[in-house]
C-alpha cells in the first residue's frame, strides 16, 4: 500500500460584504415578485427575515439612522404633494397588512 498526499482546492463562498446586501436583497425581492420562490419556502423565509428586521430596527434606533430622520425627509417635507403621495402609499401598505418601517 502506498500513501499519496495531494492538494485539493475547494472553492468556498465568501460571506457577503456590506456592499453586497443591497443587491442581494433586491434580487430576493425580484425573485419573490416573479414567483421564482416556491410557496413552500415562504414560511422559512419569513422566519429568517424576522431577526434581520429586528436587528435593523435596533441598530437604526440606536444610531438615529431610522428612515425619515435623514436629510431626504427634510427635502420631502418641502414638497407637500410628494409627501402626501408617500403617506397614502404607506397607509395602503399598512391596510394591506404589509409592514412599513
Amino acid at each position: 500500500m502506498e500513501l499519496v498526499e495531494r492538494r485539493v482546492e475547494v472553492q468556498v463562498p465568501l460571506a457577503p460584504s456590506r456592499r453586497d446586501w443591497t443587491g442581494l436583497l433586491s434580487e430576493l425581492a425580484s425573485q419573490l415578485n416573479d414567483g421564482r420562490v416556491y410557496d413552500r419556502d415562504l414560511p422559512a423565509l419569513a422566519r429568517a427575515q424576522e431577526p434581520v428586521l429586528e436587528g435593523y430596527r435596533r441598530r437604526a434606533h440606536l444610531t438615529g439612522a431610522e428612515p425619515g430622520s435623514s436629510t431626504s425627509a427634510v427635502a420631502v417635507s418641502s414638497r407637500p404633494a410628494l409627501q402626501s403621495a408617500r403617506l397614502k402609499a404607506r397607509a395602503r401598505a399598512v391596510g394591506d397588512g404589509l409592514e412599513v418601517f
